[in-house]
């Protein structure tokens, strides 16, 4: 399931970091925690895993914030729309039920601070596309994948570009575990290929043009640095997987934003 919501900001001209991931999260788990702060925590805290293991998913990702009139100055982004657009999906129907129900006790959130508020001014459920074996797909926020990687005695991301040839696998991994972790089996039909589009990667300037990374708890003791990519995307195999990348991110790290796709019509 996928909604739409739209925002309109308190107050004109308001500022928000350009890393605003971490506080979009935040806010999801605030209004799943009105209508359920057990599930909540539960969500948070343990989320749902492959045999006990401590590799967890949330099953939740979400889009950047879709800004039509926008400044940047300082390293901040000035939001001058009236209304902007943001896109929340997930697969399992308890996330979602606690979210809307939390979404409409709770009908505003703050970025970063409290002068920061957005009201919902309308939350909209979006029909889903049919899915096949063969679909290409925008990036509605950053693809990340790692795989783990030894630096200086210690296990760390090693976060893939996305001219490395083991990126396809790395994601087909990725979604055989989270299909597991909902269903507690592997699918009969484990294909799932994916290729990015390497004209729009050609014509932007190459694999480090279409690039960013993205600030985790900027200014905290816990900030973390996550390397991610915009790029389309063709993904072929069982459309129970394809579906699946849909609503619950493709990729890595989709409850902090990372890894929501949109089909190409």
């Amino acid at each position: 399931m996928r909604l739409k919501l739209k925002l309109e900001p308190k107050l004109r001209n308001t500022e928000i970091p350009l890393s605003y991931n971490y506080f979009l999260s935040s806010a999801i788990y605030y209004w799943i925690e009105q209508s359920s702060p057990t599930y909540s925590k539960f969500l948070h805290e343990h989320g749902f895993s492959v045999d006990g293991n401590t590799r967890q998913f949330k099953h939740f990702c979400f889009s950047n914030l879709n800004i039509p009139r926008r400044n940047i100055t300082n390293s901040r982004l000035v939001v001058l729309s009236a209304q902007i657009e943001w896109y929340i999906g997930m697969p399992v129907e308890e996330t979602l039920k606690h979210l809307v129900i939390g979404i409409f006790e709770k009908q505003e959130f703050y970025i970063e601070r409290e002068e920061n508020i957005f009201t919902i001014a309308q939350v909209e459920a979006l029909p889903e596309p049919e899915f096949v074996k063969t679909m290409k797909f925008q990036m509605l926020s950053p693809l990340t994948i790692s795989i783990p990687e030894e630096r200086n005695g210690k296990i760390l991301p090693h976060y893939l570009r996305p001219d490395d040839e083991r990126l396809s696998e790395a994601i087909k991994k990725n979604i055989l575990n989270k299909y597991h972790s909902l269903n507690g089996n592997l699918p009969e039909n484990t294909n799932f290929d994916c290729s990015l589009d390497e004209k729009f990667i050609h014509d932007r300037g190459g694999p480090e043009r279409i690039s960013k990374l993205i600030t985790i708890k900027e200014g905290h003791k816990e900030e973390t640095r996550v390397r991610g990519f915009m790029c389309p995307i063709t993904i072929e195999g069982n459309p129970k997987l394809i579906k699946l990348a849909y609503e619950s991110g493709l990729g890595e790290k989709g409850s902090l934003g990372f890894g929501m796709i949109e089909v190409i019509k």
